[in-house]
């Protein structure tokens, strides 16, 4: 069961989220589509932008913790897991002739769950 904190801060997260998924998108579908940049470079440009809003409002509001360079490491390090899972399941959309952002769909659907909990446990785990 899950207490009142950690309800706090997944709800954050996911508001977060909502907003680092519209920012994410804008820049994939618009280097995609604008700029004919092929999908996994897209993805790549997008994540990078996306991640260091993510950082920095989660940070301040999620986990109300300090930033700091170790904290941004292991974000990064759980980011970049994540990214590669995202990366995965466009490659797999595209060996399947399907539009690439149904891999991205996919990964929007199952990197918050997996990523709140590594962040909670990890990232924004008293530092040491």
């Amino acid at each position: 069961m899950l207490n009142r904190e950690t309800g706090r801060q997944f709800t954050g997260f996911s508001l977060i989220g909502v907003a680092n998924t519209l920012i994410h998108l804008i820049i994939v579908t618009g280097l995609v589509e604008l700029f004919s940049v092929h999908p996994l470079p897209a993805n790549g440009i997008a994540f990078i932008s996306a991640n260091i809003f993510s950082f920095w409002a989660n940070s301040r509001w999620s986990f109300q913790a300090a930033i700091t360079s170790q904290r941004y490491v292991r974000f990064l390090t759980v980011s970049l897991i994540g990214l590669a899972i995202s990366l995965i399941a466009i490659a797999i959309s595209e060996t399947l002739q399907w539009h690439y952002l149904v891999g991205v769909l996919l990964s929007f659907i199952f990197l918050p769950f997996i990523t709140f909990l590594a962040h909670r446990n990890w990232t924004w785990k008293t530092l040491d």
